[in-house]
């Protein structure tokens, strides 16, 4: 529906336009009226016009409104304010929302992903392989994998990648750990040096490193990490399949797994610096100290650094030392012009916001070298604070320092850490408590939400059980649906492509998480206010189509989250 008041508003506006001679275009954007007295769609459309037409906003809406030619849903139109157009829908048009939901099943909201889709790379989590995951992680990779989820289902290409960092000073200090703990299970006393990982979860990696090599074989190894193979593959192969399995837990996959030594061993950041340096993009130079940092002694170094403060950045950036070697940023920008190369010009990191200063530099350096602005748009997720009654989760034996990501979902389970994780802006921290994360209550949000459509089923089951045979969906009067929640549930309905649209081109997936509150909350309120079933059988068939497509829409929003719709409860 929107769709079509859309394009008639459009074609009047183009109308103005051509017979102005103004060839500017003027794009119409409807929204939804806070306020029911204000229709059921606005259009700011006449302000914009008015510009290009010289011309008072209220005159140009009043000569949009003669021009246009409505589709017949469309009961009258008004201009309010300085000159908003208020469109008003017959309600009958509206209600019919219920038969096109059934049509479309599980397909309502989506759209049909072209060949000539848009190419989308999205990466998230991309956790540094030396331990299990944290619930940090998790918040990013639920954020990640929802928005992929929305993505597709809006039409777009997308590919789902992590990013192995395998080559950076924490694999040599992964291995280190690890060799302890082998030396460990030998029975040689040796205690982990600070810094080192803690975890318990390397012990059993040690042992079934000694299934696989005697000790003895493994001590004759030269210790130096740089000529580690063993000890250092052997820890990252564990490790990854260790965040595979985390992962899993949750429902997510990836398309794609990039390990960053490939970058090296392939040549492609030595090379990236070669072609810096032909293109006089990196210069040997020094940096002055931190700004609003007092550093003591500072000394400069003579280093390789990246003019991308030519691109939007605030300084120039260390690419690499003196001697050539790479810091992991010229790793990092390899990585996103790879990315370039494999086609994919639209590019979305999801990071954690402890990254925030590093977004400016990346993109300065990738706009330098492919030409892309804004790429990568980069998301930042705020931690989670873990409580339990309110009291603060800090640590876990396995992991030694933090939580992890696992222990959580196998307490309160994959659906209530995934709802949950998705019911505020990733801007904000958040809260989460594992107690609250179990009741099951309204209190609980996935508990609320996916009650909702537990109890349509229901509803569906009992009138099956009364013998209530439900008509072909196009045969019901819709329009029979006229009470107050009857008419918010039909116009939540009209609205979810909306909302899928507006998280998809957002990038803020959250919007579903609380879109599905609210239409869960309407449904409760219906069915504590109305009977479904009852000795008019006429409202019954209308109200029987009304609430299945209620829990068809439940449904398929829950699964734009990695939720699951349970039938029962």
């Amino acid at each position: 529906m929107k769709q079509l008041l859309e394009n008639a508003l459009q074609h009047a506006v183009d109308q103005l336009l051509k017979e102005s001679g103004i060839e500017a275009g003027v794009h119409v954007r409807l929204t939804r009226p806070k306020q029911k007295e204000h229709g059921d769609y606005a259009a700011n459309v006449a302000m914009p016009l008015a510009g290009c037409l010289d011309q008072p906003p209220r005159e140009v809406a009043g000569r949009i409104l003669a021009a246009v030619k409505w589709p017949d849903a469309v009961e009258d139109a008004d201009i309010a304010g300085p000159g908003f157009i208020n469109i008003r829908l017959k309600h009958a048009s509206e209600a019919e929302v219920i038969k096109m939901v059934a049509r479309q099943g599980d397909a309502y909201g989506r759209v049909e992903v072209s060949e000539d889709a848009e190419k989308v790379n999205l990466e998230f989590v991309s956790a540094n392989p030396t331990g299990p995951m944290h619930v940090g992680h998790g918040r990013g990779a639920v954020v990640g994998d929802s928005l992929g989820r929305i993505l597709t289902a809006r039409g777009y290409s997308v590919h789902r990648e992590y990013y192995i960092n395998d080559a950076g000073a924490q694999i040599g200090v992964l291995a280190s750990s690890l060799w302890k703990r082998v030396q460990q299970q030998a029975g040689i006393s040796v205690e982990l040096s600070d810094g080192e990982y803690p975890g318990e979860y390397l012990i059993e990696v040690a042992r079934q490193l000694l299934e696989q090599y005697a000790f003895e074989d493994l001590n004759r190894m030269d210790h130096d990490r740089d000529v580690w193979p063993i000890i250092v593959d052997y820890a990252i192969e564990k490790m990854m399949a260790m965040i595979r399995n985390d992962l899993a837990a949750l429902g997510i996959e990836f398309d794609h797994y990039f390990s960053e030594q490939t970058l090296h061993r392939s040549g492609k950041v030595a090379a990236l610096i070669e072609q810096l340096k032909a293109d006089d993009l990196i210069y040997l130079g020094t940096l002055p100290p931190p700004k609003g940092k007092e550093v003591k002694n500072y000394k400069p170094v003579e280093q390789w650094l990246f003019r991308t403060t030519g691109f939007g950045d605030d300084v120039d950036r260390p690419l690499a030392k003196k001697d050539g070697t790479p810091t992991y940023f010229a790793a990092d920008i390899a990585y996103h012009v790879d990315k370039f190369e494999r086609g994919f010009k639209r590019q979305i990191d999801i990071w954690g916001a402890d990254h925030g200063g590093y977004v400016t530099r990346v993109q300065s350096a990738v706009k330098a070298l492919t030409g892309l602005d804004g790429q990568p748009e980069v998301l930042l997720v705020q931690m989670v604070n873990l409580t339990r009654g309110g009291e603060q989760v800090k640590m876990s034996k396995r992991a030694g320092t933090f939580v992890t990501l696992r222990e959580v979902v196998d307490e309160v389970g994959a659906d209530a850490v995934r709802f949950n994780f998705m019911t505020r802006r990733i801007e904000s921290q958040l809260d989460f408590d594992l107690e609250a994360a179990k009741q099951k209550s309204e209190e609980n949000p996935v508990y609320y939400v996916q009650y909702a459509h537990a109890r349509v089923c229901a509803i569906l089951r009992k009138a099956e059980e009364e013998g209530v045979e439900a008509i072909e969906a196009e045969l019901v009067n819709s329009s029979r649906l006229i009470t107050d929640e009857e008419k918010s549930l039909v116009a939540l309905m009209l609205s979810y492509p909306e909302v899928l649209d507006k998280a998809a081109n957002r990038h803020e997936a959250y919007r579903v998480a609380i879109y599905l509150m609210d239409l869960a909350r309407g449904l409760h309120g219906f069915y504590h206010k109305h009977r479904v079933i009852s000795d008019d059988e006429e409202l019954t068939q209308a109200r029987l189509l009304l609430v299945t497509a209620v829990g068809q829409v439940l449904c398929n929003g829950l699964s734009m989250l990695g939720v699951s719709a349970p039938e029962r409860m």
